[in-house]
C-alpha cells in the first residue's frame, strides 16, 4: 500500500543522521518518481491514442429518440 511505504521512507528521513544517506534516499526518490510520471504520460497517451484511433466518436453519440404517436 502507498500509504504505508509512504510513512516507511518518511520515518527513514526523519530519522537518519547522516548527509550522504539522505543524498542517497533523495536520489531514489527522484528515480522513483521520474519513473513513475513516464508511466502516467505513457498511459495516458494510450488512452488518447486508443479512444481517437479505435472508438469514432460517433459509436459514443447517444442514439436519435423518435416519439411513437
Amino acid at each position: 500500500d502507498d500509504t504505508f511505504w509512504e510513512e516507511k521512507v518518511k520515518r527513514s528521513i526523519q530519522e537518519c543522521n547522516s548527509v550522504v544517506a539522505l543524498k542517497e534516499m533523495a536520489t531514489l526518490l527522484l528515480r522513483i518518481a521520474t519513473q513513475r510520471q513516464g508511466v502516467i504520460r505513457g498511459l495516458a497517451q494510450d488512452i488518447f491514442i486508443f479512444n481517437k484511433m479505435v472508438i469514432d466518436q460517433d459509436d459514443l453519440a447517444n442514439p436519435s429518440l423518435t416519439i411513437s404517436k
